[in-house]
């Protein structure tokens, strides 16, 4: 199947969320907290809204999944996948990591994602069968023989717990430097060759699914922390590397040292 007939969709998803989010974080928005403790906006529930609107007027047939709101037909042969703000806590803070996250799954499977930064006019775009691209221009993951050479990338040490917390001390300890709370903008550059391994615990699947056609159109590598491929059923750890070496050598720490 042709996947690239979905990019013009994405586009307009994301063009439409970046619109939204210029205009409305200037202004006065309403912040609650959810359940977990986690923040959400009225800007992160309006921006999906608009992005099921966009869905659900071209392809009345397809699934939706989304952080802020409940799933429509997660069955079906084709479900989106939503974060509308990844990275809320930047976006409270005026710290412009955060981004639109998009993601079209066909049979359970990533076909289709997009990374968009509303604030920096930086969009990636990875689409099975083709290169990801960045601004339309083609980008690469780095080559990196080793973890003690490499760059990595995880969103908050405050996420890791008593069941995880010695996996990251393990690759902060083989690595050569570690950035923090880059949020989705971190795995895009990644996908750019500027990061060459990234990993992150208490994520679901609408913080993930979006970088699986990105990274692996660069020519990197996510998985989860068994190296299994991600999906809908994966849990809420995965690791992605642009080198194939170096994404062996962090699975054979988290693969281990995780409960």
């Amino acid at each position: 199947m042709e996947y690239s007939q979905f990019i013009d969709a994405a586009y307009r998803m994301a063009d439409a969320s970046g619109e939204l989010i210029r205009a409305d974080g200037q202004k006065s928005f309403h912040v609650e907290k959810k359940g977990d403790g986690s923040p959400v906006t009225s800007v992160d529930q309006a921006t999906e809204d608009r992005i099921r609107e966009i869905i659900t007027a071209a392809y009345p047939n397809h699934g939706i999944i989304g952080e802020e709101h409940d799933d429509v037909a997660p069955d079906s042969e084709f479900v989106w996948v939503l974060d509308p703000i990844d990275g809320t806590l930047p976006f409270l803070a005026g710290i412009p990591v955060f981004g639109t996250l998009i993601a079209l799954l066909h049979n359970n499977t990533p076909v289709l994602g997009v990374i968009d930064m509303p604030m920096t006019g930086d969009r990636w775009i990875g689409c099975a069968g083709m290169p990801t691209v960045r601004n339309g221009d083609p980008v690469r993951t780095r080559a990196c023989a080793s973890l003690s050479d490499a760059m990595m990338s995880t969103s908050n040490p405050d996420f890791y717990d008593a069941t995880n917390v010695s996996a990251l001390e393990q690759m902060q300890e083989r690595v050569n430097w570690t950035v923090y709370g880059g949020s989705c903008m971190a795995y895009a550059q990644l996908a750019s060759g500027r990061i060459d391994v990234g990993m992150d615990v208490q994520f679901d699947v609408y913080d993930y699914m979006a970088l699986v056609p990105v990274i692996q159109g660069a020519g990197g590598v996510i998985t989860d922390w068994k190296g299994n491929a991600l999906d809908l059923q994966s849990g809420d750890r995965f690791v992605a590397a642009g080198d194939q070496r170096v994404h062996e050598q962090a699975l054979e720490i988290l693969s281990v040292t995780a409960v």
